[in-house]
């Protein structure tokens, strides 16, 4: 096994960058009885640093933390005028390995992995009616956390594909489509009211990397 090892600490380095890019969420919902509501994706956006632990010239071990956005839109079929349009911002770290492929300079990749996260808050804005008044208004407020109806530690599998180019002796910029698949629903179901709800999230995002 040392055999067999030595030339990959042999060819072992680090890696270290930034990121950012805009994410498409889709918020998938269980409705039950709540069939006058829709529910559309929403983009966001994303940033983070990254690091990576190359052993091997087509092999890494990647690790992140970033800040992303689960938006989404909600709608009523028989309220034209009700639409709200959510804000989640989450704190994630994703754990990939890496594998790429191709030439010195232009190189292929993919990530596969799993990711924890964190729910840091919600906000919400869009226009409503008011039955009493019979009119319609524009709104802004933020969403307040209860225990006993939200879940805000979320975990998952990430997955993702791109290209890399390195145009200097150490420095090298990606571009990735990324896609997050959350196992653990944001709100905590009960016997009476199954309310199942998980984020599915695809991202694209660019990267610069410094490699030592």
């Amino acid at each position: 096994m040392l055999v067999l090892m030595l030339p990959m600490m042999a060819f072992a380095q680090w890696r270290v960058g930034i990121n950012g890019g805009g994410d498409l969420n889709h918020f998938i919902i269980d409705k039950q009885y709540q069939t006058d509501y829709q529910f559309k994706d929403r983009w966001g956006g994303t940033v983070g640093i990254m690091g990576q632990y190359d052993i091997a010239d087509w092999a890494g071990i990647r690790f992140e933390l970033d800040w992303m956005q689960k938006n989404y839109r909600q709608t009523r079929e028989t309220l034209k005028v009700y639409d709200y349009k959510y804000v989640n911002n989450y704190l994630q770290l994703p754990v990939m390995g890496s594998f790429s492929f191709g030439g010195q300079k232009v190189r292929g990749f993919c990530n596969l992995g799993i990711y924890g996260g964190y729910w840091l808050n919600s906000s919400r804005k869009g226009f409503d009616y008011n039955a009493l008044t019979q009119k319609g208004y524009d709104f802004t407020e933020k969403v307040e956390f209860y225990d006993d109806r939200d879940r805000r530690w979320d975990f998952g599998f990430v997955g993702g594909a791109g290209l890399e180019y390195r145009f200097a002796s150490h420095w090298a910029a990606q571009v990735e489509l990324r896609y997050y698949y959350s196992t653990v629903s944001t709100t905590k179901v009960n016997d009476v009211a199954k309310d199942y709800r998980y984020n599915s999230t695809l991202a694209l995002q660019a990267g610069l990397w410094y490699c030592f």
